[in-house]
């Protein structure tokens, strides 16, 4: 399976008119935060998969254009799958996702450690439940922040959420794949291993992931 991931960035290489003719076959789009929602919808009518996503702590909304006199109001990105706080199976993978970032300021889509160790909490009778009836937790973690780890970033903003190391070192995905924290510079980590086999990677701009 190849698995386009995509964050923080509107890439040329995706917002154009040759995608996604201008890639190798995608079988599954993991969007993770801070993407404006009309790429998402861009990306959704170009391929036969919907984009599963998480909202970033930067949104991704849409005017809502049917809301006529209230057209301040905004919705979600269509043709999407939203996996905040749920597990969606596209391709045969299980996906769980969170939104958000680490709280540094009022605002949306901002959630304390305990709030984020609440969120996990919540999905443990559904990682129970796949692991009995599917063998597995789950195949991929998406998230907006990264973990705590190599990909954190050393301010405050963008620091690590060790609910989300917790998460995957208990459930064990084959993927965590995360954004928020900007690639600069060609020593720039783009992926790690975790001790316990749990590929971490950084959507950041996009990147593509091969999966067995």
């Amino acid at each position: 399976m190849r698995i386009l991931a995509i964050a923080d960035a509107v890439s040329p290489v995706i917002y154009s008119e040759n995608f996604p003719g201008n890639l190798p076959p995608i079988d599954l789009v993991l969007a993770a935060g801070d993407l404006p929602g009309y790429l998402l919808e861009f990306v959704a009518d170009k391929l036969s998969v919907p984009p599963v996503y998480v909202m970033g702590n930067h949104g991704g909304y849409l005017r809502d254009e049917a809301a006529g006199s209230d057209g301040d109001r905004m919705r979600r990105p269509g043709g999407c799958l939203d996996a905040h706080l749920r597990v969606v199976e596209v391709g045969g993978l299980l996906i769980a996702g969170f939104e958000g970032s680490a709280r540094y300021r009022p605002g949306l889509h901002q959630y304390t450690e305990f709030q984020f160790a609440q969120m996990t909490a919540r999905l443990a009778p559904r990682m129970l439940l796949n692991r009995h009836t599917r063998g597995r937790s789950l195949d991929v973690l998406l998230t907006h922040a990264p973990p705590t780890g190599p990909h954190a970033a050393d301010d405050w903003p963008h620091r690590g959420i060790p609910a989300f190391e917790a998460f995957a070192r208990r459930w064990r995905p084959r993927l965590h794949v995360h954004g928020h924290v900007h690639l600069m510079g060609a020593n720039s980590p783009r992926e790690y291993v975790t001790p316990e086999g749990v590929r971490v990677i950084n959507a950041y701009d996009f990147t593509l992931i091969e999966l067995d």
